[in-house]
């Protein structure tokens, strides 16, 4: 009985590690594709602003390209959490998406007065509760610990 729960153990474990890793994976891909669609919607940025004569470049159209651009600012970012998952990068894409939503969105003072809080906050957990040591991936932070060793 003790046999047949260790190779139950090693069974479960071997498909958790797959799961994860095709977990892993797919996280890259869907990565890869959404730089590639921020980088075409950067290109049609470019070509939309580098189209529009200076005379039409009102407040609305500075309204709109400074949302668009934020929003690719945002998924840059997004991008980034996805592959460095530390809880840093997840306080920029937090800091990134509510500072873009107070610039582009004509909020009334209250929601202003509250996104101003929620970025204070944001900036006070990563200056106060922040250390380099604060990453999600607890294998790569042994890596690093053990490269910072001297050798014996």
């Amino acid at each position: 009985m003790n046999n047949r729960t260790a190779v139950n153990h090693r069974i479960r474990k071997h498909f958790n590690e797959l799961i994860y890793n095709v977990a892993r994976y797919t996280e890259i891909v869907l990565s890869i594709v959404i730089l590639i669609v921020i980088a075409l919607s950067g290109l049609r940025l470019i070509y939309t602003t580098a189209g529009t004569s200076i005379l039409n470049m009102d407040t609305d159209f500075f309204t709109t390209f400074l949302s668009q651009a934020l929003s690719l600012v945002v998924g840059v970012e997004f991008v980034k959490m996805l592959c460095r998952h530390s809880a840093q990068t997840v306080v920029e894409v937090l800091l990134f998406a509510t500072a873009r939503q107070m610039v582009v969105e004509h909020l009334d003072p209250t929601q202003t007065l509250i996104g101003i809080i929620g970025i204070g906050i944001l900036f006070g957990i990563r200056k106060y509760l922040m250390t380099d040591s604060d990453d999600m991936t607890p294998h790569l932070h042994e890596e690093k610990s053990e490269k910072s060793r001297p050798p014996a």
